[in-house]
């Protein structure tokens, strides 16, 4: 049985967003409990974040080539089984390597549902498909601003804050079989006129253009994860803010972010995706400068914070619809790189941001934060020449 409307696929994936977001959000308040339950370190126990992205890298790699050998609904339903096995696994494990090993597979889960759903939706919204994927990426932030919240009520009723991942775990099981039962695979639609070149094979991975795309992917996703990880205590460290009150700034940030994605589904109608994305990028740019400038000062450097976020919301769901523009013939394999490119951003940029902080200080964290974005909107300008002078074999369809 076939979904009906192409309205109903994106509903379809936006719940499963929604979930994702749930279960990344709630993930962090409850690195305590899971310390824990495995009777190790707060430090040995954050490792999960280390296996959760490494999973996710492995399972971007893998699930673009997937997509177009399998189709989309295969490695869809293969993720969110992953997914439900793995958050439902470390969940409930005691022993910190087993912990570890489903994180991993709840990151296979999680970098090919992710691949897929930017797939599926793209496919069903053709002419609207840069305001869609800032629609179902907005979902994904209400759902990570959702569930911090939810993990506290769910403590202050004296339960478990795990509770939030069997819920996740038993949504996307009940995900998979909804899918299963109601999507077709549907072929890739083709942006470009049929006599124009469309890179494939080896020759994708031989793109600049692919690979400035992934830069700027990968510069974007470590400082967002990054500005997000360390606000809380950056403003404690360079304002002398409270926990409490410093953690408020770090809600607006990803506040902000998502209600960016939601201005770009508005924006994106007037705005070509290449427009919207270089504006989100100068934007995040200002931001940034505005960051470094004001540090030290509680209420600019709070403003610049909530700049940066909102600059950012439309980003990385506005990339994936350039990238579907121009890869019409490896859509799979292209989204798959730049996702994967994005989650080694993921596992190395936080990383980076958070050394400086705790050794240098609030000063270089900040010029840190701009010279990111600085190499975002250079990656941008890059595939703007890339495309122009047709050094590729890309097409350059315009939205």
């Amino acid at each position: 049985m076939r979904i009906p409307s192409n309205k109903m696929v994106i509903i379809l994936c936006c719940l499963i967003f929604l979930v994702f977001g749930l279960f990344n959000g709630s993930t962090g308040p409850l690195l305590s409990e899971l310390s824990q339950q495995s009777n190790s370190s707060l430090s040995a126990v954050g490792g999960v974040l280390t296996f959760l992205f490494f999973g996710a890298f492995i399972g971007m790699l893998t699930a673009g080539p997937l997509t177009e050998r399998c189709g989309q609904k295969i490695v869809m339903i293969v993720s969110l089984v992953l997914l439900a096995v793995g958050i439902a696994g470390f969940s409930l494990v005691r022993n910190l390597p087993l912990m570890f090993a489903f994180f991993f597979m709840a990151g296979l889960g999680q970098g090919g549902m992710e691949v897929s759903s930017n797939l599926v939706v793209s496919n069903a919204a053709v002419k609207n498909n840069t305001s869609t994927l800032n629609l179902l990426h907005f979902f994904f932030g209400l759902g990570s601003f959702a569930g911090p919240a939810l993990v506290s009520l769910v403590i202050s009723l004296n339960t478990p804050g795990r509770l939030v991942f069997w819920v996740a775990a038993v949504m996307f099981a009940l995900l998979a079989v909804v899918f299963s039962l109601f999507y077709a695979n549907q072929p890739v639609t083709k942006f470009a006129p049929a006599d124009q070149p469309r890179p494939g094979g080896f020759q994708l991975y031989r793109s600049p253009l692919l690979w400035s795309i992934g830069v700027l992917l990968l510069a974007y996703v470590g400082i967002e994860i990054g500005v997000g990880s360390w606000s809380t205590t950056y403003m404690g460290v360079a304002a002398s803010l409270s926990v409490e009150k410093a953690a408020l700034v770090t809600s607006g940030y990803w506040g902000l972010l998502t209600l960016g994605r939601l201005t770009g589904v508005l924006v994106s109608r007037k705005l070509k995706h290449l427009q919207l994305l270089g504006v989100s990028i100068t934007g995040a740019l200002l931001g940034g400068v505005a960051f470094f400038a004001a540090t030290g000062n509680l209420s600019p450097a709070i403003a610049a914070i909530l700049l940066i976020g909102f600059c950012f919301g439309p980003i990385y769901p506005t990339t994936i619809a350039v990238v579907t523009h121009l890869f019409t013939k490896d859509q799979g394999k292209a989204v798959g790189i730049i996702s994967a490119m994005a989650s080694l951003g993921g596992l190395t940029i936080p990383w980076l941001a958070g050394l400086l902080l705790e050794k240098q200080g609030a000063k270089p964290f900040t010029l840190f934060t701009a010279a990111v974005i600085a190499v975002m909107l250079l990656a941008y300008f890059l595939s703007l020449r890339i495309r122009k002078h047709k050094n590729t074999s890309v097409t350059n369809g315009e939205s």
